[in-house]
């Protein structure tokens, strides 16, 4: 009879040992999430949080698509070809409000204040240009730019017709070989590109012995997010955990990413298909980890956006009619599922 027992415990152990082996090896969900642009350090916290684990951690696991010229997250999201994406801020209003409407919604502003910026050349000991050192001046924009130059000059009282202005592509070479004085561009992408150029012996002249100096678009004309994390209000509503899982992952991504800058080059640099090489990417890290932070998310943790900060983007949209009204906030942006990840 205890032979009988004894052998009965055992096979209770035995069976829930096997129950608990196979719980923790489970399969992890997948989840993909689309990127607006090629793989690089823009999107670093994504990156680290799989290289470190996090997204594992909420028993995930995550694929990146790659964007590039030509493809938008919002459509591969919106048909659920993924069920996250990054994009900039207009894109989700714009969007939504479009003829044919996109189901999106933000969950968390990665870069809290978007770089765009009018960007120049000056001696390092030069105080730094104000809009109206614009009048009189050579601006060279990408095709898109006519919109934010119309605002920046409305609220600077600047008189445009003084701005000569070229369109140009999406490189600082007209700023450094002196075509334009002014270049439109984004403050952890093209200043890369002036401060390579002002290093070499064999410098331009108008770009030798110079730094840049900028203006940007949100100090001088309307508040703004840059990129940010998105997925449909179908996938709030109907699989909530979810998105805090990726909110969660996603925070502890970029704080690491804040905290840790130099393991962070190193995690991402041997990312797979990740296409910068670790000195731009600690250039980056000093650029635009300071972005990823701001009064708010010292306060109410990483990812947290202010609802006032969308209102005042779409209005400027509605001003200059690119969208045909101002949508409810709600309709665009949720904090519901920030995870309270603080910066400091």
């Amino acid at each position: 009879m205890r032979s009988t027992l004894v052998k009965f415990a055992l096979t209770l152990i035995a069976g829930a040992s096997f129950a608990t082996g196979a719980a923790a090896q489970a399969p992890l969900e997948e989840v993909k999430i689309a990127f607006s642009w090629l793989r690089n350090g823009q999107y670093a916290g994504l990156m680290v949080a799989d290289a470190k684990g996090y997204f594992a951690e909420e028993g995930l696991k995550v694929s990146f698509i790659d964007g590039g010229p030509g493809k938008n997250p919002i459509p591969t999201v919106g048909v659920n070809q993924a069920q996250f994406g990054v994009v900039g801020a207009s894109h989700i209003f714009l969007a939504r409000l479009a003829p044919t409407p996109v189901d999106v919604v933000a969950i968390g502003a990665l870069i809290q204040d978007l770089p765009y910026a009018y960007i120049t050349l000056g001696n390092p000991g030069d105080p730094d240009p104000t809009p109206k050192d614009l009048e009189g001046k050579r601006l060279g924009l990408q095709s898109d730019g006519d919109l934010f130059i119309k605002a920046f000059a409305k609220r600077n009282n600047l008189d445009i017709s003084k701005i000569k202005m070229e369109t140009v592509l999406a490189n600082a070479e007209p700023l450094m070989v002196g075509k334009v004085d002014f270049f439109t561009g984004m403050l952890h992408n093209q200043t890369y590109q002036v401060e390579q150029e002002a290093a070499k012996p064999g410098a331009p002249a108008a770009v030798k012995g110079k730094v840049w100096k900028a203006m940007r678009f949100t100090q001088y004309g309307v508040p703004s997010y840059g990129d940010v994390l998105f997925t449909t209000t179908k996938m709030t509503r109907e699989n909530p955990e979810l998105v805090r899982k990726v909110s969660r992952a996603v925070a502890k991504g970029m704080k690491f990413t804040i905290d840790n800058p130099a393991e962070a080059v190193k995690l991402v640099d041997a990312y797979p298909q990740q296409i910068e090489r670790a000195d731009k990417l600690a250039w980056r890290f000093k650029a635009q980890n300071p972005m990823n932070v701001s009064a708010d998310t010292k306060a109410r943790g990483l990812l947290w956006m202010d609802p006032k900060t969308w209102e005042a983007a779409m209005a400027f949209y509605k001003e200059y009619e690119q969208i045909p009204r101002v949508a409810p906030v709600g309709e665009v942006m949720t904090n519901a599922f920030n995870p309270a990840i603080k910066s400091q």
